[in-house]
């Protein structure tokens, strides 16, 4: 993935968002930041998610017949 116009910033706590090895460590560590930096943080997780979901749907795109299956089952 690979994400363009970030800050310096913003790149550094990506990082350390990265470095976090599960939902309670990314959530206790989201608790230590300032409002500033918690409202940062959560754009950031929505911007990776956005992001990730966009590659998903490319990949879907690539792919027909699984793109298929998978739309087969969301609507059973």
């Amino acid at each position: 993935m690979k994400i363009e116009g970030l800050t310096i910033e913003q790149v550094a706590l990506l990082d350390e968002m990265w470095d976090c090895d599960s939902l309670e460590e990314f959530e206790e560590f989201i608790e230590t930041l300032g409002p500033t930096e918690k409202i940062e943080a959560h754009r950031l997780q929505r911007l990776v998610l956005l992001e990730t979901l966009d590659d998903d749907m490319k990949d879907m795109c690539e792919y027909p017949s699984a793109r298929k299956v998978l739309v087969d089952i969301m609507y059973k």
